[in-house]
């Protein structure tokens, strides 16, 4: 027997127990987060599957797991085919949609209970859930949530083997770089609940508890972040993290503001006593349902369940945190390019370092930025088919070479504590055939399209999509992603809650002025090659001629410096002011680079790089 069916066999033995017909495991933790501590990655564990974004459920006679289309490929190759069936997101039925018709009503007459736990799962996904098991067949099924005293059922299987809870140090996130004070942000919150006649606010998501009280951790990999709650109410704070961890500076910086201390396991007690009769705000989709059942038991006097303040309050950066940004991407290009001479240089001699040997090269120049304290995700370091697996992470036991045949796709990024970096390139070492160039040209023309956007105030990123998708649309080409993501400050490098997505949730909020996004437009050839472009891009205010209706316009101002593939553009695709628009960008990345560099090679390779673009008629 294999493993994969082991362990799903162990779990149906578990849910034999507790009368489960099926088991809903998500990706997130306790706070809904997408990138999750070692010890709480159960979907991974159960499943196999180790990309960042799915779902699984297993019954009794089947096991699936949904994943979206940057997952496709990889879920194909690290799930077990005879354990596991795979469900493609937006093309196979629905999770929802597949309860019902290939599970409910095979047997209708038959009460089927859902098991999940209310721990891991948002009250959003959990309402959504209700609201269609009750439309659909109100009388044959039953969702239950696990008891407060009950383990995991994936950890009961994980067993001695699971990875032990974190406790990194908890350091302070000094003003200087935070660009605001713990008691502002506070006084800023507490603003926003009496305009909302709350008393009482959940703090569940990690990046808005790490920038309330501007701390930091590294419980996740990537992520300086910490495991921890807080609760506001209109008199006082309370943080729920393991006092031992806080370093003699945030300690201190707490205790001038009085934040009360209590251990992790204490927010549910805590929400007990502290929610009776009040009005009490919990986000829906950030805060799980083990939450939202005890503030209801309490019991409170109503639940809010909108966007926490937070979210909006941490998108808009200040001055002191744009200015970080900026400079950290500055230094960040400095070791790409440093990095790309180097790749370069080695093919050019005959060498063909593996994709996992290049990326620890490229983190090693990182780490030795001024103000590095990590990476913000794992490498990706992609060459030919390879770069068609859109979140590829490469394997020391079976990753490819590179050389001057293949297109190669670098995305990788660092955590500085002056800001957080996210760049793609895609690059070829040698002679690229004329499909490859059409592609690369026509993503480089989305990407641009975005760049020279300008949109009136309350333009959400829904639209901007649309707008970036244009050039690839018109010859039928396009990408199972999205077009950007918000970028924390030292923070999570996918933060919300702006996207540049064909997501419904991206219609909800609109572009503001000091927000970070990701310009990242592709196209991925299954079995072929993968091309991103992608840039960081500050949203500003820009001057028009015309204000139709009043409104102010707005724009975007690119913050990553680092050349753009000229050996695969096809210049006949490309308009003058396209041209125009790359000789002025590669002008910027020569006059913003080339101070940091400190290799003479890695300067050649910029200046090359940098030359203008000459059309000919």
């Amino acid at each position: 027997m294999s493993s994969a069916l082991a362990k799903v066999n162990l779990l149906r033995n578990y849910m034999k127990d507790l009368q489960l017909d099926a088991f809903i495991i998500p990706s997130e933790d306790a706070h809904q987060s997408e990138y999750v501590a070692n010890c709480d990655q159960r979907r991974q564990f159960i499943s196999g599957f180790t990309g960042s974004a799915g779902l699984a459920v297993v019954t009794q006679q089947e096991a699936l797991l949904w994943t979206d289309g940057r997952y496709f490929l990889q879920a194909e190759k690290e799930l077990d085919p005879n354990v596991w069936k795979l469900m493609r997101m937006m093309e196979d039925k629905s999770l929802e949609d597949w309860l019902v018709d290939c599970f409910i009503s095979e047997s209708p007459q038959t009460v089927r209970n859902i098991g999940m736990d209310g721990r891991f799962i948002s009250v959003a996904a959990f309402k959504r859930l209700e609201k269609w098991i009750k439309e659909k067949c109100p009388s044959s099924a039953s969702l239950v949530l696990l008891s407060m005293e009950e383990e995991n059922l994936v950890d009961k299987v994980w067993g001695k083997d699971k990875p032990p809870v974190p406790k990194s140090l908890v350091f302070l996130h000094s003003e200087e770089f935070a660009g605001e004070s713990m008691k502002s942000k506070l006084e800023r919150v507490r603003s926003s609940m009496s305009k909302n006649r709350c008393n009482l606010l959940i703090v569940s998501a990690l990046d808005e508890v790490a920038w309330l009280f501007n701390l930091r951790g590294s419980d996740v990999e990537y992520n300086p972040v910490f495991l921890s709650y807080a609760i506001i109410t209109e008199t006082e704070c309370l943080l729920f993290v393991d006092a031992s961890r806080l370093e003699k500076e945030a300690l201190k910086s707490l205790k001038e503001q009085n934040i009360q201390i209590f251990p992790y396991e204490a927010i549910f007690q805590a929400l007990q006593e502290k929610a009776r009769d009040c009005k009490v705000w919990l986000d829906q989709y950030k805060g799980n349902m083990a939450l939202y059942r005890v503030a209801q038991s309490a019991p409170c006097k109503e639940l809010v369940e909108t966007a926490c303040p937070i979210s909006l309050f941490k998108a808009i950066k200040n001055e002191k945190e744009v200015q970080g940004a900026k400079n950290a991407h500055i230094r960040d290009a400095a070791a790409l390019v440093t990095y790309f001479a180097w790749l370069e240089h080695q093919i050019a001699n005959g060498n063909k370092p593996t994709e996992c040997e290049a990326a620890d090269v490229l983190d090693s120049l990182r780490s030795k930025q001024d103000l590095f304290v990590s990476l913000s995700f794992p490498t990706i370091s992609s060459v030919g088919s390879n770069a068609a697996i859109i979140h590829y992470r490469p394997n020391p036991k079976d990753c490819k070479r590179i050389d001057s045949e293949h297109i190669y796709l670098c995305d990788s990024g660092g955590q500085y504590r002056d800001g957080t970096t996210d760049v793609t390139r895609t690059l070829h070492f040698g002679t690229p055939t004329p499909r490859e160039k059409e592609c690369y040209t026509r993503v480089l023309k989305s990407h641009i399209q975005m760049d020279t956007a300008v949109f009136p105030k309350g333009t959400s990123g829904f639209a901007l999509d649309c707008l970036t998708r244009a050039p690839l649309w018109k010859v039928g080409l396009d990408y199972r992603h999205g077009t950007g993501h918000g970028v924390g400050s030292f923070l999570n490098v996918h933060e919300g809650p702006q996207s540049i997505s064909f997501r419904p949730s991206a219609v909800e909020v609109a572009l503001e002025p000091n927000m970070l996004v990701t310009d990242e437009p592709g196209y991925y050839e299954d079995g072929a090659f993968g091309i991103r472009i992608e840039n960081v891009l500050l949203v500003k205010k820009v001057e028009t001629p015309n204000q139709f209706g009043g409104k102010p316009y707005y724009g975007f101002e690119h913050i990553t410096f680092v050349p753009m593939e000229s050996r695969l553009m096809d210049l006949s695709l490309l308009t003058d002011e396209e041209v125009t628009w790359i000789n002025s960008y590669h002008e910027e990345c020569w006059n913003k680079v080339s101070p940091l560099l400190k290799e003479e090679m890695a300067v050649q390779w910029l200046k090359e790089r940098t030359h203008p673009l000459v059309v000919k008629k």
